[in-house]
């Protein structure tokens, strides 16, 4: 696949990859921006027999509207780094949803 000029992800056809940062026990699921070349993302579960996994596919396929079954952690199950793969979902799709929620998040920090 080829690099997006964001390191975090990557894109081609409807696969995508994302490198995250898994933040668990937070006190709701969100995604929380960019920092160090990963998308941060907060999940309410605790990281205890896999749940907090689980909560991150649940969140990451509600966010993005597709179905847990199409949401897999391709490494780093044991560790808040991830790798993530969402299949069926459209790069235009996706590059506009987190646009959104970027742009949000600068917004509310400038508050």
């Amino acid at each position: 696949m080829k690099d997006q000029p964001d390191d975090f992800f990557q894109i081609k056809e409807d696969v995508l990859l994302l490198k995250t940062k898994i933040v668990p026990r937070s006190s709701k699921d969100e995604i929380r921006g960019v920092e160090d070349k990963v998308l941060k993302i907060a999940v309410s579960a605790p990281p205890v027999e896999g749940k907090a996994n689980k909560r991150c596919i649940s969140f990451l396929a509600d966010y993005f509207g597709v179905a847990p079954s199409q949401v897999e952690i391709t490494s780093g199950i044991k560790s808040k780094n991830k790798l993530i793969k969402i299949c069926g979902i459209k790069p235009q799709e996706f590059e506009e949803k987190l646009k959104e929620t970027l742009k949000d998040l600068e917004f509310r920090a400038k508050k």
